[in-house]
């Protein structure tokens, strides 16, 4: 069998839905009738291709990434549905390689009639030499591009196109492909097109139409952050400037209400005492939580009591952890229901901002790989929870004994890290010239792990610094 030039990932899959989805669709549904779609057609090309999944299987970040960096391709297309408010499709690329293919793949879409919001790049955090996204960072030599076809919560007319059009979506990718890896391109022919994978959600959860359809209701949690949130009439479009009104949950220490159907993607219909039923958007970027324990609301108008949304709190995850589990939010946090593993041990320890809480002991975080998602910390699992806003795990020292490290003044270089990345060689942020001052002194701010120290700089901010004896450093009182 030759070698594939090009592998396929339908995103998500499994436990996973992928937030792109909504009443029409399930993300990882769709992505799978796109991918096998393109599967088939570059078969009929000719082109050796090859492709993650076939069924609505899950896929760990890690298992996903080996399967592409293990398939010997050279190219991958990961195809998503995007989720936001937006409207058109993105292409995202590595800061490395694979732009003039996004490119190519921009202009087919638009050519085909989608427009296009934008063609991009991220990196992470705190180290612009690293891709943002999992499946372009971990992909080793495999030139990667995310294919994001369109909003599955689009106010405007994604979700019409993508329900009646993906399939030439899916075509246009492949013309692009074909025109960027210099083989010819031919039309589809025969009943190629036909992908035998069902699209719709199950009529599970809130009612799509105003009802609630489901055996088990759900709840729609404002935190308690938030003194104005805007509610629209039912039947008109839930935008800026059709609003009947503006809930307070900050005044009652948050608000929960039971969600009575669910219009569009994370647009729900609730009731309210001073507005009646009404629609709210609640993506969970907004800091809103979906769940169906009913035992966090007191009716429709009460505060839910444990979404604080507390942005000065930080969760911190210990270096000694190789596996921790998250879980998409609207679920219940147990084994099985995970959407991924963090791993704390490869940076160091890994550090979050709590976003909220949706059950003692569970909180909402922000995540590169996994979006927003819940985790268990209970404090037996050696997690620890402060209110240090620098977003990194901190053992201060005792509050009568102010602590000083001491950069020799032998020294003229002198390496210093940003946050929440492992502080080895090639993540500095910059260097310290203590030479240049006869030496140079700082209040140690906390510790991130042995001999490494938190500081603040006049040149790079807060970092940390190593502080080894061996290096010349030292510790004052």
């Amino acid at each position: 069998m030759a070698k594939p030039i090009l592998i396929i990932d339908p995103g998500h899959g499994g436990i996973d839905p992928g937030g792109g989805t909504n009443r029409y669709w399930k993300e990882k549904d769709l992505a799978l009738k796109i991918s096998l779609y393109q599967f088939n057609r570059y078969k009929e090309l000719g082109i050796p291709v090859a492709i993650t999944r076939t069924t609505d299987k899950t896929l760990s970040p890690d298992e996903r990434t080996r399967i592409v960096r293990e398939s010997g391709a050279k190219y991958c297309h990961s195809n998503h549905l995007n989720a936001g408010g937006g409207d058109g499709a993105e292409v995202i690329h590595s800061i490395y390689d694979g732009k003039e293919m996004a490119e190519k793949i921009a202009q087919e879409l638009r050519k085909e009639g989608q427009n296009v919001r934008r063609v991009f790049t991220r990196t992470l955090p705190g180290n612009s030499s690293q891709d943002y996204y999992f499946i372009i960072r971990e992909t080793g030599n495999v030139i990667t591009n995310i294919i994001e076809y369109g909003f599955a919560d689009s106010p405007r007319d994604d979700i019409e196109q993508l329900r009646n059009n993906h399939l030439e979506y899916a075509e246009a990718v492949v013309r692009a492909f074909c025109d960027y890896a210099g083989y010819h391109y031919r039309s589809p022919s025969g009943n190629v097109g036909h992908v035998d994978v069902p699209i719709n959600p199950p009529s599970s959860g809130p009612g799509n139409n105003g009802g609630n359809s489901g055996a088990i209701s759900q709840y729609i949690h404002l935190p308690a952050s938030e003194n104005s949130w805007r509610v629209y009439p039912v039947n008109v479009a839930p935008v800026k400037g059709n609003e009947k009104g503006f809930l307070n949950p900050a005044k009652f220490g948050g608000l929960t209400y039971k969600i009575l159907g669910n219009p569009q993607a994370h647009v729900y219909i609730i009731e309210t005492s001073d507005f009646g039923r009404v629609q709210i958007y609640g993506h969970p970027n907004t800091g809103a939580v979906i769940n169906r324990n009913s035992s966090q609301t007191g009716g429709n108008s009460q505060p839910s009591g444990n979404l604080d949304r507390s942005t000065g709190k930080h969760l911190h995850l210990p270096s000694s952890a190789t596996s921790w589990r998250v879980y998409p939010l609207g679920v219940s946090p147990v084994k099985g229901n995970e959407v991924g593993f963090l791993n704390p041990a490869k940076f160091a320890g890994l550090s979050y901002e709590i976003l909220g809480s949706t059950q003692p002991d569970v909180y909402i975080i922000e995540t590169s790989d996994f979006g927003r998602v819940q985790i268990y910390a209970h404090p037996s699992t050696g997690a620890t929870i402060n209110n240090d806003d620098t977003g990194v795990p901190t053992t201060r020292p005792p509050q009568s004994t102010t602590q000083y490290l001491n950069l020799p003044a032998s020294e003229n270089s002198w390496r210093v890290y940003p946050l929440n990345v492992s502080p080895v060689k090639g993540n500095e942020k910059g260097f310290l010239n203590p030479a240049k001052f006869g030496g140079l002194k700082y209040k140690i701010l906390g510790t991130t792990q042995s001999h490494v120290y938190i500081i603040e700089t006049s040149d790079f901010g807060r970092v940390q610094i190593y502080g080894h004896p061996s290096t010349g450093a030292t510790i004052t009182k």
